[in-house]
Protein backbone atom coordinates (compact mmCIF):
# COMPACT_ATOMS: atom_id res chain seq x y z
CA UNK A 1 0.00 0.00 0.00
CA UNK A 2 1.31 3.44 -0.83
CA UNK A 3 1.89 6.03 1.85
CA UNK A 4 -0.79 8.57 2.62
CA UNK A 5 1.67 11.36 1.75
CA UNK A 6 2.26 9.91 -1.72
CA UNK A 7 -1.49 9.41 -2.22
CA UNK A 8 -2.04 13.09 -1.38
CA UNK A 9 0.72 14.11 -3.79
CA UNK A 10 -0.94 12.05 -6.53
CA UNK A 11 -4.25 13.78 -5.77
CA UNK A 12 -2.61 17.22 -6.04
CA UNK A 13 -0.93 16.12 -9.29
CA UNK A 14 -4.46 15.35 -10.59
CA UNK A 15 -4.48 11.57 -10.79
CA UNK A 16 -8.08 10.97 -11.89
CA UNK A 17 -10.28 8.94 -9.56
CA UNK A 18 -13.79 7.61 -10.01
CA UNK A 19 -14.95 5.97 -6.75
CA UNK A 20 -15.29 2.21 -7.05
CA UNK A 21 -16.69 -0.25 -4.56
CA UNK A 22 -13.84 -1.55 -2.40
CA UNK A 23 -11.53 1.45 -2.87
CA UNK A 24 -9.64 2.56 0.22
CA UNK A 25 -9.88 6.27 1.06
CA UNK A 26 -8.65 8.46 3.90
CA UNK A 27 -10.20 11.63 5.22
CA UNK A 28 -8.34 14.73 6.37
CA UNK A 29 -7.98 13.24 9.87
CA UNK A 30 -6.19 10.17 8.40
CA UNK A 31 -9.10 7.87 9.14
CA UNK A 32 -9.47 5.02 6.65
CA UNK A 33 -12.77 4.10 5.00
CA UNK A 34 -13.93 1.63 2.36
CA UNK A 35 -16.02 2.88 -0.57
CA UNK A 36 -19.32 0.97 -0.71
CA UNK A 37 -20.75 2.05 -4.04
CA UNK A 38 -19.41 2.97 -7.47
CA UNK A 39 -19.47 6.64 -8.40
CA UNK A 40 -20.79 9.69 -6.60
CA UNK A 41 -24.27 11.06 -6.07
CA UNK A 42 -25.53 14.33 -7.62
CA UNK A 43 -23.87 16.32 -4.81
CA UNK A 44 -20.47 14.68 -5.43
CA UNK A 45 -20.59 12.55 -2.29
CA UNK A 46 -19.18 9.05 -1.88
CA UNK A 47 -20.86 6.31 0.15
CA UNK A 48 -18.38 4.91 2.68
CA UNK A 49 -18.29 2.42 5.54
CA UNK A 50 -17.28 4.18 8.76
CA UNK A 51 -17.25 0.97 10.85
CA UNK A 52 -20.13 2.55 12.79
CA UNK A 53 -22.47 2.81 9.83
CA UNK A 54 -22.77 4.06 6.30
CA UNK A 55 -22.15 7.74 5.55
CA UNK A 56 -21.84 9.96 2.53
CA UNK A 57 -18.79 12.20 2.38
CA UNK A 58 -17.77 14.76 -0.25
CA UNK A 59 -15.31 13.15 -2.65
CA UNK A 60 -13.07 16.24 -2.59
CA UNK A 61 -12.49 15.72 1.15
CA UNK A 62 -11.27 12.15 0.62
CA UNK A 63 -7.89 10.92 -0.59
CA UNK A 64 -7.90 7.74 -2.66
CA UNK A 65 -5.23 5.16 -1.77
CA UNK A 66 -4.77 3.29 -5.07
CA UNK A 67 -3.73 -0.36 -5.15
CA UNK A 68 -0.67 -1.62 -7.03
CA UNK A 69 -2.79 -2.98 -9.91
CA UNK A 70 -4.49 0.40 -10.32
CA UNK A 71 -1.17 2.27 -10.32
CA UNK A 72 0.29 -0.14 -12.88
CA UNK A 73 -2.78 0.29 -15.09
CA UNK A 74 -2.19 4.06 -15.18
CA UNK A 75 1.52 3.53 -15.95
CA UNK A 76 0.60 1.13 -18.78
CA UNK A 77 -1.45 3.89 -20.41
CA UNK A 78 1.77 5.79 -21.02
CA UNK A 79 3.42 2.81 -22.67
CA UNK A 80 6.01 0.31 -21.61
CA UNK A 81 7.78 0.23 -18.28
CA UNK A 82 9.99 -2.28 -16.55
CA UNK A 83 9.00 -3.75 -13.20
CA UNK A 84 11.57 -5.77 -11.28
CA UNK A 85 11.61 -7.27 -7.82
CA UNK A 86 14.77 -8.45 -6.10
CA UNK A 87 15.68 -9.48 -2.56
CA UNK A 88 17.31 -6.72 -0.51
CA UNK A 89 19.71 -9.18 1.12
CA UNK A 90 20.36 -12.85 0.56
CA UNK A 91 18.13 -14.87 2.85
CA UNK A 92 15.96 -11.84 3.61
CA UNK A 93 12.21 -11.81 3.06
CA UNK A 94 12.35 -8.11 2.16
CA UNK A 95 12.30 -7.14 -1.50
CA UNK A 96 13.24 -4.08 -3.50
CA UNK A 97 10.67 -3.13 -6.13
CA UNK A 98 11.94 -1.06 -9.03
CA UNK A 99 10.06 0.62 -11.87
CA UNK A 100 12.00 1.97 -14.82
CA UNK A 101 10.38 4.29 -17.32
CA UNK A 102 12.04 4.24 -20.73
CA UNK A 103 12.06 7.49 -22.65
CA UNK A 104 9.46 7.80 -25.37
CA UNK A 105 10.33 9.10 -28.82
CA UNK A 106 10.71 12.86 -28.61
CA UNK A 107 11.38 12.94 -24.85
CA UNK A 108 14.13 15.34 -23.88
CA UNK A 109 15.67 12.78 -21.51
CA UNK A 110 17.80 10.16 -23.24
CA UNK A 111 17.58 6.39 -22.65
CA UNK A 112 15.52 6.39 -19.49
CA UNK A 113 13.19 8.88 -17.84
CA UNK A 114 13.91 7.48 -14.44
CA UNK A 115 14.05 4.60 -12.07
CA UNK A 116 11.96 4.46 -8.91
CA UNK A 117 12.67 2.04 -6.07
CA UNK A 118 10.92 1.18 -2.82
CA UNK A 119 10.39 -1.75 -0.47
CA UNK A 120 6.72 -1.76 -1.54
CA UNK A 121 5.54 -2.20 -5.13
CA UNK A 122 2.77 0.35 -4.75
CA UNK A 123 5.18 2.96 -3.44
CA UNK A 124 7.59 2.45 -6.38
CA UNK A 125 4.73 2.61 -8.90
CA UNK A 126 3.26 5.65 -7.14
CA UNK A 127 6.60 7.46 -7.29
CA UNK A 128 6.90 6.75 -11.02
CA UNK A 129 3.34 7.91 -11.63
CA UNK A 130 3.88 11.06 -9.57
CA UNK A 131 6.98 11.82 -11.65
CA UNK A 132 4.99 11.46 -14.87
CA UNK A 133 2.12 13.61 -13.61
CA UNK A 134 4.17 16.43 -12.09
CA UNK A 135 7.57 16.49 -13.81
CA UNK A 136 6.74 15.23 -17.27
CA UNK A 137 3.30 16.92 -17.37
CA UNK A 138 1.71 13.70 -18.62
CA UNK A 139 -2.04 13.16 -18.31
CA UNK A 140 -3.35 9.59 -18.06
CA UNK A 141 -6.82 10.29 -19.42
CA UNK A 142 -10.04 9.31 -17.67
CA UNK A 143 -10.26 7.59 -14.33
CA UNK A 144 -10.10 3.80 -14.25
Amino acid sequence: MISLELARELKVAQLPWRPRRGDLVMDRLNIAFIVLRDGTDDAGSVEIDTAQGVERRPSLGLTWIPRLDQLLAFLARRGSFKLSVSPIEEGSHSCLWQITLPAKAGDAISASMGSFSASDGGEAAGQALHFLLSEAAWRPGPAL
